[in-house]
């Protein structure tokens, strides 16, 4: 605890989300709780929700979806990025088609998964997929550039075949890429999972979301969409930054 307390840039992060906490409640003093609450007020709010149990059934649909479109992404992605990497005709052709998706509009997907698909599991998946895959391919594919080519070039030497050259030559060696981006597909697939649900499907928090939005009610927004966000900030550090460390151990292992 104590190591903690004299971290050098704590102190000014504290006093930074102590400053904004102030500044939003004086500025909430000036208008209606509906509309910009305060954060006493919005705290009571998430109380409520959450001691409705159906609340919880609403976040599991959300964060299956977020699961099952990160899987894919990062499956999907990571093949691709890796491909392109390795094989020069596939680099060339995938180039441009990676940046036309990096480009295309993120609500212009949701609106086209409702359009092919209806109101259906498959529209939000999609939507998760088509956005978040070219970032995942884009990150590997700048990571195999960054390849050891004399392991490589050992693993040839020695006749490795396919599986045993992804498995012990190139994957370990992309391990700090793949999780990576595998922090930028949960912060982007949890944000796109919202907005599809809020027009591909009939549940989940992104619905709750457009619920209150077609009401009016900025204080119910904000006590879906912070408690929600918080909670991805948590799933963030207690499994994926724990399971990068635990993976990356060796490297401190060695340190000392």
């Amino acid at each position: 605890m104590k190591s903690l307390i004299l971290k050098p840039g704590l102190i000014p992060g504290m006093v930074t989300i102590i400053a904004s906490v102030a500044v939003w409640q004086v500025a909430s003093l000036f208008f209606l709780p509906v509309f910009l609450p305060g954060p006493l007020y919005l705290l009571d709010l998430i109380v409520e929700v959450y001691s409705d149990p159906a609340s919880y059934s609403v976040i599991w649909k959300t964060l299956v979806r977020i699961f099952n479109g990160l899987v894919l992404s990062m499956f999907i992605g990571t093949a691709i990025g890796l491909l392109m990497g390795i094989k020069k005709h596939f680099e060339s052709f995938m180039d441009s088609w990676i940046m036309v998706l990096l480009t295309f509009p993120a609500i212009c997907w949701a609106f086209l998964s409702v359009l092919w698909f209806g109101l259906s599991e498959i529209a939000p998946l999609l939507t998760i997929v088509l956005i978040v895959f070219p970032f995942v391919s884009m990150n590997i594919w700048e990571g195999t550039k960054a390849l050891e080519k004399e392991l490589v070039d050992m693993a040839t030497v020695y006749r490795a075949d396919r599986w045993m050259m992804l498995r012990k030559v190139l994957i370990p060696q992309l391990m700090p890429y793949i999780f990576s981006a595998m922090r930028i597909a949960l912060s982007l697939s949890w944000k796109i999972a919202l907005v599809g649900e809020a027009f591909g499907v009939s549940s989940g928090v992104g619905q709750k979301l457009i619920y209150w939005f077609e009401d009016t009610r900025v204080d119910m927004m904000l006590t879906w969409g912070l408690s929600f966000m918080v909670l991805m900030v948590v799933i963030e550090i207690a499994v994926f930054r724990l399971w990068e460390r635990h993976t990356f151990a060796w490297r401190h292992q060695i340190a000392n």
